[in-house]
């Protein structure tokens, strides 16, 4: 197999890996997407649920209901502070998955230039062949006369 036709393979495959890449950080992008937007639900969430409890109080309410909203508010920041770490893991995530991207891309470039460096030694090698088989044609029919 001429080296031109291995590198093709090898092109295909560090393709195939960029790709792969790609995909995988527009996942990790969405997912991080999906996550800030669940995070800030649930802190407007937990302070829709901070102010009812202040007018509730300031109307007057049992003990049982304090302990409940209490209970409930602190739950819900602890969500929140669940939901943050969530955040970090996928930006962290994320930024691991630009770095293989890049590194990924680069390999692909790299690899594109050697191929096409592969492809020309190739058209030149056949041209030289091609130009030696017409000097010899050449010569023999110059030969012959």
């Amino acid at each position: 197999m001429k080296r031109a036709k291995r590198l093709e393979i090898v092109g295909k495959l560090i393709h195939d890996k960029e790709r792969e890449c790609a995909l995988r950080v527009v996942a990790t992008q969405t997912r991080l997407a999906d996550a800030e937007r669940r995070d800030q639900e649930l802190r407007r969430y937990l302070r829709e649920y901070q102010q009812l409890f202040e007018r509730r109080a300031r109307g007057g309410m049992g003990v049982a209901g304090v302990r409940d909203y209490q209970a409930f508010i602190t739950r819900l920041g602890e969500a929140v502070r669940q939901q943050d770490g969530v955040i970090q893991q996928l930006k962290a995530e994320c930024e691991r998955a630009r770095a293989q991207w890049r590194h990924a891309a680069a390999r692909k470039s790299g690899i594109g230039k050697v191929l096409a460096h592969a492809h020309s030694e190739a058209r030149q090698l056949e041209e030289r062949q091609v130009q030696k088989e017409l000097d010899d044609r050449a010569q023999r029919v110059g030969g012959t006369r």
